[in-house]
């Protein structure tokens, strides 16, 4: 194809969905080196595309239809090319609404999704990771893409020295299903911090902090709290981490782009979906159980009748714990450092 001058991409969000294009962005860049590239996506999860390598500017929208007339494009100026990875109803009337040369979109493979949640059609059978789906969007104008899971460009934060050496908790998610109980954390913590001897930093939202705090004081650790920095400044404090234990959730993703270990407790949802943690060195903890996944994205409440929430409720904090030292001891024996 001949070269685009300009290329739009579009993903809305989540957080997580919006730093898994890494790896496409990274593409069309290497791909088109004297194009621009906007990445539009809603103004929530701006600081999300800022880390995305290969961008040169990003677009805000709004949350629903009504967004896309808050969109202009500056005059005389047309895409060559808009990368749909959303592939929903509105970055569809996007695409159609700017006029451009060519779109690509990525299989967002919906309905099997949803056979896999309903009626558990195909459990077991992974689909393709969502970052390797969205770089099938680039194959399909003819680019031979690299498949490398995605990493993201750092932004200066200043200092970040939080992280240093630390195990990072996130106990955050989207959705209340996804998260593994407070106490849960606080006595995985406590283990940890006994038998490893690193510091500990919890990492979340301002909205967040009340929580954190919680479970800090509960874990009887000197767990540092970290909440409402922004997401450069989490980034660069988890590079510097050990590792990470966290939820399914965008924080899982943005461990993984800045090439942090990660164990992942999954419950509703389940990595087979396509959101698991992409690192060889990751871990995910769960309870094999026949009702996951019982959603795409998890729900505010569990849906079983007695809303026992088992699929979190019975992964243990030891397991979590031996996870966590298993990855520290096996980085020490690569690294000679204890």
């Amino acid at each position: 194809m001949k070269p685009p001058k300009r290329i739009l991409v579009v993903r809305w969000g989540r957080m997580g969905d919006v730093l898994l294009a890494a790896s496409a962005t990274r593409e069309l860049r290497r791909a088109f080196p004297g194009a621009r590239i906007d990445f539009a996506v809603k103004e929530s999860y701006r600081e999300a595309a800022e880390l995305l390598p290969g961008v040169d500017r990003v677009i805000p929208l709004g949350g629903g239809i009504a967004g896309l007339f808050h969109y202009r494009r500056p005059r005389n100026e047309r895409y060559g090319l808009v990368v749909d990875l959303h592939g929903g109803v509105r970055s569809r009337a996007l695409s159609l609404l700017l006029f451009p040369a060519r779109v690509a979109r990525y299989p967002r493979l919906a309905l099997s999704r949803r056979m896999l949640v309903r009626w558990k059609k195909g459990k077991g059978s992974a689909f393709p990771p969502v970052w390797r789906r969205y770089l099938v969007a680039i194959e399909r104008i003819g680019i031979a893409v690299r498949e490398e899971p995605p990493r993201l460009r750092m932004i200066d934060a200043g200092g970040a020295k939080e992280g240093e050496g630390a195990v990072a908790f996130a106990p955050g998610a989207g959705r209340p299903t996804k998260m593994w109980p407070a106490s849960s954390f606080a006595e995985a913590m406590r283990t940890i911090a006994s038998r490893a001897g690193r510091p500990i930093l919890l990492l979340g939202s301002e909205a967040e902090r009340g929580m954190l705090e919680a479970i800090a004081r509960e874990s009887g650790t000197d767990a540092r709290v970290l909440a409402g920095a922004s997401l450069a400044g989490i980034a660069a404090s988890l590079r510097r981490a050990a590792l990470l234990v966290t939820n399914d959730s965008g924080l899982l993703h943005l461990a993984n782009g800045v090439g942090t270990p990660v164990v992942a407790i999954f419950g509703p949802t389940t990595p087979e979906l396509g959101f698991g943690p992409a690192g060889e060195k990751d871990t995910v903890v769960s309870v094999d159980l026949p009702c996951r996944p019982c959603s795409l994205h998890g729900t505010e409440v569990c849906p079983l009748p007695d809303r026992s929430h088992v699929c979190m409720t019975r992964v243990l904090p030891e397991e979590v714990a031996r996870a966590v030292l298993r990855i520290l001891r096996d980085s020490a024996r690569r690294t000679g450092v204890t």
